[in-house]
């Protein structure tokens, strides 16, 4: 093996200091497209791990410059469909292979909006009454059961499901009014 210079060697540091600025920048947004594409929280964190995994051993072809989320994209998608063939054969899948390549295609342009959304919605969520915050973070983030809360409420199951529906509209319409000045 001949001895490098110390460019070649300084230029694979820049490299390899770009190569992981970028994978740890994506991660959260490469969370979101598999959990998108393969709808399940716990495997999209292990396909995540098995993409970066492939993204570490890869990192010589990554060339600075280029879009590395498309790139990690790419080998999550194909992942994510040796995933679902994987299950395909348990009997627990329903999507096939033409609408995951659908969704891949799709959802990096929904992704880059996500932050965007999310502030938009944390703003839309401050506007709620103390009642409705607790049935949002009850349902959606405590995982809680309906039933549960109906009876801690006196408030019936099908008030709550009626009322979770309306505030869904409510706050999908306050996120298009947060962001619409942003978007004209």
């Amino acid at each position: 093996m001949k001895p490098r210079s110390q460019d070649e060697m300084d230029r694979k540091k820049d490299n390899l200091e770009d190569f992981v600025h970028e994978l740890t920048r994506c991660q959260g947004d490469l969370f979101y497209f598999i959990r998108a594409l393969c709808g399940d929280p716990h495997a999209a964190a292990d396909i995540r791990q098995t993409v970066n995994m492939i993204l570490w051993r890869k990192r010589e072809k990554f060339r600075p410059g280029t879009s590395f989320k498309n790139w990690a994209f790419r080998i999550a998608q194909l992942e994510v469909m040796t995933f679902l063939r994987r299950k395909k054969k348990d009997r627990t899948v329903c999507f096939d292979a033409d609408l995951i390549e659908c969704f891949a295609s799709e959802m990096p342009s929904v992704i880059d909006e996500y932050p965007e959304r999310r502030t938009a919605l944390a703003e839309c969520l401050k506007k709620l009454t103390p009642k409705d915050d607790e049935l949002i973070r009850h349902h959606y983030w405590s995982g809680g059961s309906l039933e549960v809360l109906a009876r801690a409420t006196e408030r019936s199951v099908g008030t709550l499901k009626a009322r979770l529906f309306q505030l869904r509209g409510n706050l999908r319409r306050c996120i298009r009014v947060q962001l619409s000045p942003r978007e004209s």
